[in-house]
C-alpha cells in the first residue's frame, strides 16, 4: 500500500525530471515528435513508472494544444482518456 503513495517533493522532482513543459513549448515540431518516439519507448519498458507518466502528461497537453496535425490530436485525446496504454495499443497488464 505504501508504495502508492508518494511525497510532494518527489512529485515535484519527477514532474520536471524528463523536461519542463516550458520547455516542451519551445521545441520545433521535428523536436516534439522525436520527443513523442522517446515517450512511447519509454512507456513500452515501464508502462508504471511515475515519471514517465507525468512527462507524458505535459508532452501530449502540448501537443494537444499546438495541433500538429489531425493523428496528433486523436492520439493526445486518446492519451487524455484512457492513458498510455490505450493511445500506444500496448497490451494491458491485470
Amino acid at each position: 500500500m505504501s508504495n502508492n503513495v508518494i511525497s510532494m517533493n518527489e512529485y515535484k522532482k519527477n514532474k520536471y525530471m524528463k523536461m519542463p513543459k516550458q520547455k516542451l513549448f519551445l521545441l520545433s515540431k521535428t523536436e516534439l515528435l522525436e520527443q513523442l518516439i522517446e515517450y512511447y519507448e519509454a512507456v513500452k519498458k515501464d508502462p508504471f513508472s511515475l515519471s514517465i507518466a507525468l512527462w507524458g502528461e505535459d508532452l501530449m497537453d502540448v501537443i494537444s494544444m499546438r495541433a500538429l496535425t489531425k493523428e496528433l490530436q486523436d492520439l493526445a485525446d486518446t492519451h487524455k482518456k484512457g492513458g498510455a496504454v490505450a493511445a500506444f495499443n500496448l497490451p494491458s497488464v491485470q
